[in-house]
């Protein structure tokens, strides 16, 4: 639309397999008059490339307003790979009213020297919020160089900046920022308003992140005190194999560690048999038996039957002794009992005493 005129801008739709721009070429749905710019939407099978030659005149996608009351446009561009190269722009800027709107469904966004997506409002330094930028990419990248300032904005000038909100799996070479600076920037501020938001989802993990500050006195840690165990009911902890443990569990095996080799597991038996134990039986030898000869009496009025009667000590009685033995000692005769060497027959208080076939009494027995 014409300046001083009344209207909206139109729109555009192109359906293709690839698109470029280049060498300052334009497409535009802005409006100049009172009224709204137009949509520009473009849905590109293979690749969607702009790309100008660093002049006044940028080349891309514009849909902005300058007039003090209307609104910018809407951008929308599907395309498995959008590149913006040297300067190349998508504009939905307006100078006094609300900026437009800006979405991209991709796999790569690539944004290089000087590259712009805007939603500003205010470019006159006047009223008007920003608009919101949407960027989709949730399997994709979204690349770009820091030191080219290829930038993403969505500001406002006395009113309320606008949203970005991006989704992908990873973001390099630009982040986001409180206000625009040389770098490559994604900036959703207002410099005399409300800020706007800008929201990054990516599922990487920032490893800095999360991070718990360790206190610096050690905890006191108790230790359970073990059972004592036998011998048999020990444990064991074995490490078979080729080289050694790393020195953290995390850590990969280093390439000069010692190579060891298999080493053949032998199972212990624990029920083997016991070696047979021989018992050898311990023969005694018996004592020769041999035939009393002699009888001594003892202190205790005992008549003692010896086998050497030589070797006894004599008692003698206070009675006199009969006249058939002197000294208290009687041979035995015709008796059938027998005496092993050395050894004594006892015959307490015996009365009578078998001799020579009769008996004998003896009144002191």
């Amino acid at each position: 639309m014409e300046r001083g005129t009344v209207g909206n801008g139109g729109n555009i739709t192109i359906d293709s397999g690839s698109f470029s721009l280049s060498d300052d070429a334009r497409l535009i749905a802005s409006t100049s008059g009172v009224g709204n710019a137009g949509t520009i939407e473009v849905n590109a099978a293979d690749f969607f490339t702009i790309s100008g030659n660093s002049s006044n005149f940028n080349s891309g996608l514009f849909v902005d307003s300058q007039s003090p009351t209307g609104t910018a446009g809407d951008i929308i561009v599907t395309s498995p790979r959008i590149t913006l190269d040297n300067s190349g722009t998508l504009n939905a800027q307006s100078a006094s009213g609300n900026g437009g709107n800006i979405n991209l469904q991709t796999d790569l966004l690539l944004l290089r020297r000087g590259a712009q997506i805007s939603t500003t409002a205010g470019t006159d330094k006047t009223s008007g919020n920003g608009g919101n930028i949407n960027i989709d990419a949730p399997t994709g990248f979204i690349v770009a160089v820091p030191s080219e300032n290829s930038d993403i904005t969505a500001n406002a000038f006395t009113g309320i900046g606008g949203r970005v909100d991006i989704k992908a799996n990873g973001i390099y070479g630009i982040e986001f920022r409180e206000s625009p600076t040389p770098l490559s920037d994604i900036t959703a501020s207002s410099e005399f308003g409300t800020q706007g938001t800008v929201e990054l989802n990516t599922p990487g993990i920032d490893p800095n992140s999360g991070l718990v500050e360790l206190p610096t006195v050690p905890v006191d840690t108790q230790l359970a005190q073990g059972c004592y165990s036998p011998g048999y009911a020990q444990n064991r902890f074995v490490i078979t194999g080729r080289g050694g443990l790393p020195p953290n569990p995390k850590d990969i095996l280093t390439p000069d560690a010692t190579q060891i080799d298999w080493v053949a597991f032998k199972p212990s038996n624990n029920n083997r048999s016991l070696p047979p134990v021989t018992n050898k039986p311990t023969t005694s030898t018996p004592k020769r038996i041999v035939e009393a000869t002699g009888a001594v009496l003892n202190v205790k009025g005992q008549i003692v039957l010896t086998a050497n009667s030589s070797n006894a000590t004599p008692h003698t009685s206070r009675h006199n002794p009969i006249q058939c033995q002197s000294n208290s000692q009687f041979p035995i005769r015709n008796t059938s009992a027998t005496l092993s060497t050395s050894s004594q027959l006892i015959i307490p208080h015996a009365r009578h005493l078998l001799y020579a076939g009769e008996p004998v009494h003896r009144s002191g027995l």
